[in-house]
């Protein structure tokens, strides 16, 4: 989620449908060679070229997660494929990885949805604000100084208002893209400490991230004390992973922990980026055993909270959206109608 941008190489619905189908090949007994050459021949790319040059990196012998990142599929999951493809848990991951696929789809889907109707009008209110402040409302106001009718403060403010309203509205769209861009150029740059940082002061985001950063160590450390690999092993692959910073910052942080004889528990809660029911569950799991298995039940309470928690939030943005026009229609309906009424009674 948090990395810098890349075009894709294949559409986000074409990826789920790319491991789904890599899934039923490894199945039937294709090998993951002859499975990824067969799939890369059948999907359509931007440029013969990339196919080309995926096709050389499968015809080198290249694993799966290599072949995963060189299609430009999230960093995320290259890193959990290559986990699973170390302990042989490749076809299950991969159902798990179709199912946060398609999960992470739905939720775009839905908000593009949610917001393109509310985009269309607003963007359609401005048009026809834009045309009525250079046509109507300017031959009212010659019409209002004509006839000497005089505005009260109200008046005034709410006519400046929405004449400087389309304006307002293009500079506040410029400032939201200099400001993300600014912040997003600047996140990149920081150390992962300063990162965690950074998106813990951010409202709304701060929340996401924490609850992803914990979807992700949650399925990691569940695959890996299902496969019975110790603490120390898994320092030691996270150690190894040059492409991600946070996995060689999170090994670490887990190393100079369990030197200082505390528990993965308390090491992760002085990360203070993971949610504080995974520091629970690890610590209940410690003691009965079967720590795995209730890390991979965690894993899927937060993959739902972070559903629940996206659709209710998308379910505000149409009515708020309703909302706003509605009282930018009033004002507008007042800024002309009111010197109406007064320009009516002067008449009288």
């Amino acid at each position: 989620m948090f990395r810098p941008y890349y075009r894709k190489i294949i559409s986000n619905q074409a990826q789920i449908e790319f491991i789904s189908r890599l899934n039923d090949l490894i199945n039937h007994g294709f090998t993951i060679s002859e499975s990824f050459r067969f799939l890369v021949r059948q999907t359509a790319f931007r440029k013969d070229t990339i196919k080309q040059k995926i096709l050389k990196t499968i015809n080198s012998g290249a694993s799966c997660h290599q072949i995963l990142k060189s299609l430009n599929f999230p960093q995320s999951i290259v890193m959990f494929i290559y986990f699973a493809e170390l302990f042989g848990d490749l076809s299950s991951s991969l159902i798990h990885v179709q199912s946060y696929l398609e999960r992470n789809y739905q939720a775009k889907k839905m908000l593009l949805k949610t917001i393109q109707y509310p985009i269309v009008l607003i963007t359609v209110f401005i048009i026809m604000l834009i045309a009525i402040n250079y046509t109507i409302i300017p031959q009212f106001n010659d019409l209002f100084q004509t006839m000497e009718v005089k505005l009260s403060p109200l008046q005034q403010f709410m006519s400046l208002f929405i004449t400087t309203l389309p304006i307002l509205f293009i500079y506040v769209i410029v400032f939201i893209i200099i400001l993300t861009t600014i912040c997003w150029t600047i996140y990149h740059r920081l150390t992962i400490p300063q990162q965690i940082k950074f998106m813990k002061f951010i409202p709304i985001i701060k929340h996401y991230f924490s609850l992803f950063k914990t979807y992700r160590l949650a399925s990691e450390l569940s695959l890996f004390y299902r496969h019975g690999v110790t603490l120390q092993n898994i320092v030691k692959l996270y150690n190894m992973q040059e492409d991600d910073h946070y996995l060689k910052y999170l090994a670490k942080q887990i190393a100079q922990g369990t030197q200082q004889g505390d528990t993965l528990g308390v090491i992760l809660s002085n990360i203070s980026c993971y949610q504080t029911d995974l520091i629970t569950f690890i610590t209940q799991g410690e003691q009965s055993g079967k720590l795995g298995l209730e890390l991979q039940f965690y894993s899927t309470i937060i993959r739902t909270k972070i559903e629940q928690k996206m659709k209710r939030q998308i379910k505000i943005i149409q009515p708020v959206t309703f909302i706003i026009l509605a009282f930018l229609i009033i004002a507008l309906y007042l800024v002309i109608m009111l010197p109406m009424f007064e320009l009516i009674q002067t008449i009288k």
